[in-house]
């Protein structure tokens, strides 16, 4: 009997992992647009505006958690012997992680209430929150090193989904921005656990294994390359939270539901060819990945120009209506930075310089333009962004090619 292609082998996989993480990544993101869009019905605008600041400020701090899965892949992938020992420094790790950012949160709840008014305990439960995030992000990480995508699916979707079905429990019981941040505490804190016993060796003692050396100049490393990016793209409702009405900022937080489902959609794409970028044919790979997300960005971006009202309804419900005319303006905006996450995110998690830079002066651009100049409506502050983030993506096709050399970097996903 013949053995069987390696490259038909190859591409089953692939293909195989595309659906497994595309659908987990549908179900999970799709969980959290729920919760957003339940929330924006239960909630007035100026509370649905907090929320929206709140859960913005999330995305940003959530980068520990992404980076925690990042360095986890990357360690398991490259462990050729005492695998078990790494998975359990790693969760260690996460643990000791998750409870300094659980500390934390208690500790800047009030200053930060206090400039985005927000109640002081939705801020401490929705940053704690994080805390077991990062423990889950870890588990993750582990499958992905392992390169089991059925169980980094199923964990994506359990850390997803608690935290979506605690946060709408919170909002309906309790009718308040508290109420969400309770919700997600307890939810991701279930998340956290059904992740971690999904990975979960027999023989691991994680708590009688001494942390391996360089692994926190490692994670500081990727966490700092992450956050830049995923800063740039969440700064702006926390821009409009400060800057516009209660009312106005309660509307830009439904606009940037859409913003989201336009960044995230794709991210399969991401995902799954991620691997291949830092392979010799990389700079096909990448074209390949922007190609696809283009068209994604391109659809969802056509649909919101041509459904605006319609799109309007769906995210916010009747009292957003009057977004049709603009809602169409984060739809591109979304797609833009999901073509910026497929053409710096590689070089970012190699700690490209080049790349971080690139970042930092379209972070600081849009702060400064925003700060000083276009703040006086959703229309002006949407429209900078999307400005920016297309000049960005010119930068990273520049990026590209000129920088088309190799560089090794064993994880899969950018979650």
């Amino acid at each position: 009997m013949s053995e069987p292609d390696p490259r038909i082998t190859s591409r089953s996989a692939l293909a195989k992992g595309l659906l497994l993480v595309g659908a987990a990544t549908l179900i999970g993101n799709g969980a959290a647009y729920l919760l957003s869009m339940v929330s924006a019905r239960i909630l007035n605008r100026a509370d649905f505006g907090a929320l929206g600041a709140l859960l913005g400020l999330l995305v940003i701090l959530a980068t520990l958690g992404i980076s925690t899965q990042a360095l986890a892949a990357r360690r398991v992938a490259t462990a050729t012997t005492d695998r078990e020992q790494v998975e359990e420094q790693l969760i260690r790790l996460s643990i000791f992680l998750g409870f300094g950012v659980i500390v934390g949160g208690i500790a800047v709840a009030w200053p930060i209430g206090m400039i985005f008014t927000i109640p002081a305990l939705a801020v401490a439960t929705g940053i704690g929150s994080l805390g077991f995030v990062i423990v889950g992000s870890a588990a993750m990480g582990i499958a992905q090193g392992r390169e089991e995508h059925t169980r980094l699916s199923l964990a994506f979707i359990a850390n997803g989904g608690s935290r979506a079905i605690g946060g709408i429990i919170g909002v309906v019981l309790l009718a308040s921005v508290t109420g969400v941040g309770i919700g997600i505490f307890i939810g991701c804190a279930v998340g956290a656990v059904i992740a971690y016993l999904l990975v979960r060796r027999p023989e691991w003692k994680p708590f009688g294994t001494k942390v391996g050396a360089g692994i926190g100049v490692e994670l500081g490393h990727v966490v700092h390359a992450l956050m830049v990016l995923f800063t740039l793209t969440n700064v702006d409702v926390l821009l409009a939270r400060f800057f516009l009405t209660e009312d106005q900022s309660g509307q830009y937080a439904v606009g940037v539901l859409l913003a989201k489902i336009a960044f995230f959609l794709p991210n399969a794409i991401v995902i799954v060819l991620f691997p291949k970028m830092s392979a010799e044919e990389s700079r096909r790979t990448v074209y390949i990945a922007t190609g696809l997300t283009a068209i994604v960005g391109a659809f969802i971006t056509a649909s919101a120009f041509l459904l605006g009202d319609l799109v309007a309804r769906i995210l916010g419900g009747e009292q957003y209506a009057s977004m049709g005319d603009v809602i169409w303006l984060f739809a591109l905006e979304g797609s833009a930075f999901a073509l910026v996450q497929v053409l710096l995110y590689a070089r970012l998690a190699a700690q490209d310089r080049k790349a971080v830079v690139a970042v930092w002066i379209a972070l600081v651009t849009l702060v400064v333009v925003v700060a000083t100049w276009r703040n006086d409506s959703v229309t002006e502050i949407v429209t900078t962004v999307v400005v920016v983030s297309l000049a960005l993506t010119v930068v990273g096709l520049f990026l590209d090619r000129r920088n088309a050399t190799t560089f090794t970097v064993p994880i899969e996903s950018a979650e």
